[in-house]
C-alpha cells in the first residue's frame, strides 16, 4: 500500500485522459445495461523517484473525473477495480485475439465507472483534475452511452453441426449472427432451473423432459464445463444424489431410464470449447429409451416438464430474460427461442 509521502505532489505532472491503457485513444462506447463499465485511465508523468504502484495508487485516491457536460464531478458508481466484463463495444476482443501492444511511456492510473442501467444515453465529455490542475477541455474523453436492446429474433437457439453423439444433439443458445459486434456473446445463465444429477458426477441441469409425449431431455451445461459432458447415469437416484431448482415435484426418488445417455461423454472437448466460444452450450438426448420417472401415489408416474424463463448474461455485463418453446416441433426435438427480454441488475 502506498503512503502519502511516498510522492510529492509537485513532481506529478497530469498529461492527459485516455479509455485504453495501451494507446491514445480518447472515445469510448458503452451500453447503458447496469452492468458494463467505462474504463478511464488516467495519464501521469512522475519527476522524482517512486514505484509505478504507488503513483497509480496516489492518483486514483486523488484525481478527479469531472463532467464538462454537466459542470460537474461524475457520479456514477466509481470503482479502482476491474468487473470482468468488456468495457468497449468497438474495442472488444475474442479469445483467440491479441490486444494490440503497448506504445505508451507515461504511467496510467485506471479507473471504473459503471454505466447506470437504463439511462444517460448520448454523449458524455469528461477530463481529469488533480492537484489543482486539470486536462485540456479541447481534448476530452469522450464516453458514448448506447441502449442495450434486444428483440425476439435476436437471439436464437443453434444446433452444432458435424458433432456426431448417438442420441445426442449439441445446440447452443446464441446471439444471432450480425445483431451485435463479433466479440459480443452470451456466455451463462445467472440461475439453472431443472434437476442436476450430482450423484453420478453430472454437471449439467435438465431443464426440460418429455417422456412418453416424446422421449426427450434438455439440458444447459454448467458454465465452466470444457470436457466430459455428464447429465447422468441410467438408474435411480434419492434426494441427497440430485439438486432441484424451481420444480415442483414430491421428494420422492427419481429415475431416469435411457440405453445412451451415457454417450454425453463422447462429445469431444474440441467440440465444447468451440461451442462455448459462440454461446450457452446446451444438449439434447433423444432415444425411444428416454424416460424420467418419479414415485407418485404408489406409482412411477412420467416426469413432464418445460422450464422457463431463464436469466441470461453476456461479456458485456447485459442481462435478458429468455423464454424457450421446447416444442416447436418434431415431438419436444426442435426448440427456439419464444421471447427476450432485457433486464437490469
Amino acid at each position: 500500500m502506498f503512503t502519502m509521502s511516498a510522492i510529492d505532489p509537485a513532481l506529478l505532472i497530469l498529461v492527459n485522459i485516455y479509455a485504453d491503457l495501451n494507446d491514445d485513444r480518447q472515445s469510448t462506447k458503452v451500453y447503458n445495461n447496469g452492468v458494463m463499465q467505462v474504463s478511464v485511465f488516467v495519464s501521469v508523468n512522475y519527476n522524482g523517484e517512486a514505484s509505478e504502484e504507488d503513483i497509480i495508487a496516489y492518483v486514483q485516491e486523488n484525481v478527479v473525473i469531472y463532467s464538462l457536460n454537466y459542470g460537474e464531478n461524475v457520479k456514477w458508481e466509481k470503482s479502482t477495480k476491474d468487473n470482468g466484463f468488456h468495457h468497449d463495444i468497438d474495442h472488444a476482443y475474442n479469445k483467440n485475439e491479441s490486444p494490440p501492444p503497448k506504445i505508451i511511456s507515461d504511467v496510467r492510473a485506471p479507473l471504473y465507472f459503471t454505466v447506470p442501467g437504463g439511462i444517460a444515453e448520448g454523449e458524455h465529455r469528461w477530463i481529469a483534475k488533480l492537484n489543482g490542475k486539470q486536462t485540456n477541455d479541447d481534448t476530452p474523453l469522450t464516453v458514448t452511452v448506447e441502449r442495450f436492446d434486444v428483440s425476439n429474433g435476436d437471439v436464437v437457439i443453434e444446433e452444432r453441426k458435424d458433432v456426431n453423439v448417438p442420441c445426442h444433439k449439441m445446440l447452443v443458445l446464441k446471439y444471432k449472427k450480425d445483431v451485435f459486434p463479433d466479440a459480443q456473446k452470451l456466455v451463462k445463465l445467472l440461475k439453472y432451473k431443472g434437476i442436476k444429477f450430482t450423484g453420478k458426477g453430472g454437471n449439467s441441469w435438465v431443464s426440460m423432459s418429455m417422456s412418453s409425449k416424446g422421449n426427450k431431455l434438455g439440458a444447459f451445461v454448467e458454465y465452466g464445463v470444457t470436457s466430459n459432458i455428464k447429465i447422468a447415469d441410467e438408474g435411480r437416484y434419492s434426494h441427497n444424489k440430485m439438486e432441484i431448482h424451481d420444480l415442483e415435484e414430491n421428494g420422492k426418488d427419481i429415475i431416469i431410464f435411457c440405453d445412451c445417455i451415457q454417450h454425453s461423454l463422447d462429445f469431444t472437448s474440441k467440440a465444447i470449447e468451440e461451442a462455448w466460444n459462440a454461446g450457452i452450450l446446451m444438449v439434447q438426448v433423444r432415444d425411444w429409451s428416454v424416460q424420467l420417472q418419479q414415485y407418485t401415489h404408489n406409482y412411477w408416474r412420467d416426469m413432464d416438464y418445460l422450464l422457463n424463463p431463464f436469466l441470461v448474461e453476456d461479456n458485456f455485463g447485459s442481462r435478458m430474460e429468455v423464454k424457450i418453446n421446447w416444442d416447436k416441433g418434431d415431438w419436444y426435438g426442435d426448440w427456439a427461442v419464444e421471447s427476450v427480454t432485457v433486464v437490469y441488475p
